[in-house]
């Protein structure tokens, strides 16, 4: 099987708040990256060539993969590939004629000798190994096979979920918006097994495509012709869409039980780019409690409830709670913070007081100076 990854699903959403760097590239859980379980899922299951189609603001993506060595993608044969958008001028839009990386990805699948392709939505986090779904697939002898979970969503994921209707013989009859006070829905995870001849029938015509496009319309339009079979999937999933997904899913994770769902559902590990950075160093103040925190941080003060990524340095008397404090983030002395999430490089000064809420968090923008 060959992976082909919409590393921008929903583009024209922040999933983290941040305007400078696409969806995929967004941290999670302190010091991986959204797109290392998609890469992670890919590996795990035998996947060793994979595309990614790019939309916009894909750098801080291209530098974190590199060659892909830490997914073991450093290869002669196959690897990753990336397709990012061309543009004739800057005047062009990402859906200009000239433009074109979904074709280019139909090309690059036509090359290849493997049939059969997992189409993936890099902003969904579960561990999982393909090829089961993949036997699915063929017993069931189905043109598409969807993966699914049953789970209850929030708010914040509505507007960009898909959800199935599934018959009794798990055929999927309708792709739809979730609708409202629904506990439990079939909610899409954003990848499909299909042959590669069905995906370029699909995408004829596409420049571009985030993965509700392909889901709602290109793949919904597609039920009455196509056998379209479900595949539940039973473990932890969480779907970054916005700023409020991003805070409660990373938030989430802090309970053990959802987070060795997560990290070693199944034995299988989630790989990310490592970096050689020292452990942390937590001063004789350091009172820690219920958190995450990365290497190279310095923690002198007060730490509750709180995701605090790499070279964190939050000094003594400083209080953060249910925080999301990105890389090289400082907190000065006798800072609070609660229900913040903030960029890279962003400077708490002594004495701030900040609080968000838990369904409205506070977001700092990249290199601030609070």
């Amino acid at each position: 099987m060959i992976g082909l990854c919409l590393s921008d699903p929903h583009p024209d959403r922040a999933g983290d708040g941040s305007p400078i760097r696409t969806l995929s590239a967004a941290r999670f859980y302190g010091r991986y990256r959204l797109v290392d379980f998609m890469l992670s899922n890919m590996v795990n299951s035998s996947i060793y060539t994979i595309g990614m189609i790019l939309n916009s603001h894909y750098q801080s993506l291209i530098e974190h993969i590199g060659m892909g060595k830490e997914w073991d993608l450093a290869r002669k044969s196959g690897g990753v590939t990336f397709f990012p958008p061309y543009y004739a001028d800057e005047r062009q839009s990402v859906n200009s004629e000239l433009d074109g990386p979904l074709q280019r990805a139909a090309e690059f699948l036509t090359d290849r000798k493997d049939e059969y392709i997992v189409l993936a939505d890099s902003s969904i986090v579960y561990n999982m190994n393909y090829r089961q779904a993949f036997e699915a697939h063929k017993k069931n002898n189905a043109d598409v096979t969807a993966i699914y979970t049953k789970k209850t969503i929030t708010s914040g994921e509505r507007e960009n979920t898909a959800v199935f209707t599934v018959s009794e013989e798990g055929r999927v009859t309708g792709i739809g918006q979730a609708p409202l006070n629904i506990e439990t829905i079939n909610v899409s995870l954003g990848a499909y097994i299909m042959h590669k001849r069905t995906f370029i029938q699909l995408t004829a015509g596409e420049r571009n495509c985030g993965m509700q496009r392909f889901s709602r319309i290109l793949l919904a339009d597609a039920l009455d012709r196509l056998k379209v079979m479900a595949y539940e999937f039973k473990g932890y999933t969480a779907h970054i869409c916005s700023v409020e997904t991003f805070f409660h899913y990373n938030q989430d994770v802090l309970d053990m039980d959802k987070r060795n769902s997560l990290f070693d559902f199944e034995g299988r590990q989630i790989f990310t780019n490592l970096r050689d950075s020292l452990p942390a160093k937590y001063g004789k103040q350091a009172d820690i409690k219920n958190s995450v925190v990365a290497d190279g941080c310095r923690i002198d003060g007060t730490v509750i409830n709180s995701i605090i990524c790499r070279n964190v340095k939050i000094a003594p008397g400083a209080v953060v709670r249910n925080c999301v404090l990105q890389d090289d983030t400082v907190v000065e002395n006798n800072a609070s913070l609660d229900c913040i999430i903030t960029d890279r490089s962003v400077k708490i000064s002594e004495n701030r007081k900040m609080m968000g809420y838990r369904t409205y968090p506070v977001y700092i923008e990249r290199g601030r100076v609070i």
